[in-house]
């Protein structure tokens, strides 16, 4: 009878391990499912334009920006001098939508920075829609939102921001975020650096009342048509949300 009883105990103990383990996998798969995993970070700076050309080709449709605003090169002067730019790369494929959190900031020479400042303030993007095509430009704002100017490719639309900040003393500080919804969910962007209404515009941000968005080429109230430019090789439509 011991006998029995040691082995009805032990098949119960097996069956219930088995169940915590099943559980416990079903978790960890829709976790993954939901988060995407762990974030893939790149903070080396040499990896520069690897990384940004990797999110804008390889990965074309997950990122939802061609990150106009950021340089496609970061000229010698950035590294001369002792400075060196710092850079941060965060890409986590979160569920619907990726969260992104993009950061350099550089100090040029004189004639760099005016070179920089003059593509931001100048530069002209011909955008293809479906069967039309648009010319936009990057939104200059300077308000009580920024402790500095900004030229702005998306102003809070589809919970994102893109802008370069004009920092003075030739640096300029260019910042991408996409679904972090407050300061402390970022690691590197200083606070001081996001706009005033940061969080209260991200969390109120829906569909219908999307802010200055440079890539749009088109938008209704079922579908927004957007064209990140040559690197991404199309275009691409979000729903809007039911």
């Amino acid at each position: 009878m011991k006998e029995k009883k040691k082995g009805k105990t032990l098949k119960g103990l097996l069956i219930g391990l088995g169940v915590i383990v099943i559980i416990g996998l079903l978790f960890g798969v829709t976790g993954y499912f939901f988060t995407g995993g762990p974030a893939q970070v790149t903070i080396d700076v040499g990896q520069y334009e690897e990384t940004m050309r990797k999110y804008t080709s390889e990965v074309a449709g997950k990122v939802h920006t061609g990150f106009f605003t950021f340089p496609e090169q970061i000229p010698a002067s950035a590294f001369e001098n002792g400075s060196e730019p710092i850079f941060y790369f965060s890409y986590q494929d979160t569920w619907d939508d990726p969260t992104c959190e993009v950061y350099l900031k550089c100090r040029y020479s004189d004639d760099d920075y005016a070179s920089e400042t003059e593509r931001l303030r100048n530069s002209v993007y011909m955008l293809k829609g479906a069967g039309n095509e648009v010319t936009n430009k990057l939104k200059y704002e300077e308000s009580e939102r920024f402790v500095r100017p900004v030229y702005m490719a998306i102003d809070c639309d589809n919970h994102s921001y893109e802008y370069a900040m004009d920092l003075g003393n030739n640096e300029i500080a260019y910042i991408y975020t996409s679904f972090t919804f407050s300061p402390d969910s970022l690691k590197v962007i200083p606070e001081e650096y996001l706009p005033s209404d940061f969080t209260e515009s991200i969390e109120n941000n829906t569909y219908s009342n999307g802010g200055y968005n440079v890539y749009v080429v088109e938008k209704t109230d079922e579908y927004t048509l957007l064209d990140y430019g040559d690197k991404h090789g199309g275009s691409v439509s979000l729903a809007a949300a039911s």
